[in-house]
């Protein structure tokens, strides 16, 4: 009697451990997948990282108050031209000699994680990475990555406001600037 009691108290834990471990394996696989496609085309990366990433989330953040009045076809491309912008800056911050070092992974509310780890460079130097996941499909998913305390999401969010407001807050105008600086780096 008395096992039948305690099931329900580590039932939840274990579900927890579960879902840090989970999430810690998401962001080995990201890294993995970073490392694995260095050199490679910005639109090969960005296809192999594309179910690692919540676009979703990332978009509406980013977009701002351009998001909520662009039409369903401004925020499928501009979803798109941020997964290339995503794949550029994971590779342009995880370089080929880079190893990955997980301290931990802690719950950040109810369901979401943050995957605490350090990048260390064939120098020795570290660099502090949070990865803050959230659950998507059957595993995790990427939705902001903290560099040395700096949100990548928020850091795009600012840049791309002040752009937005450039260009009188059109979401489609934006979209078709940062394809072109994309396409003009390839």
């Amino acid at each position: 009697m008395l096992a039948l009691v305690l099931v329900p108290f580590l039932a939840p834990r274990e579900t927890a451990a579960a879902g840090l471990d989970g999430a810690i394996a998401a962001v080995e696989r990201i890294h993995a997948t970073t490392v694995a496609s260095a050199g490679a085309p910005v639109a090969r990366l960005a296809a192999l990282l594309e179910s690692h990433l919540d676009l979703a989330e990332i978009s509406r953040k980013v977009g701002g108050k351009a998001w909520d009045g662009a039409s369903a076809a401004e925020k499928r491309k501009f979803t798109l031209v941020l997964r290339d912008v995503m794949a550029i800056e994971l590779g342009r911050r995880i370089r080929p000699d880079d190893r990955l070092q997980v301290s931990g992974a802690r719950p950040l509310g109810h369901a979401d994680v943050v995957v605490l780890s350090s990048q260390i460079r064939a120098d020795g130097s570290t660099r502090r990475i949070d990865w803050k996941m959230r659950p998507c499909g059957a595993g995790y998913c990427l939705y902001d990555l903290i560099g040395n305390g700096a949100s990548l999401t928020l850091a795009r969010r600012d840049n791309y406001a002040a752009r937005l407001r450039a260009l009188d807050g059109s979401l489609a105008a934006l979209t078709r600037q940062l394809r072109a600086e994309i396409d003009g780096r390839t």
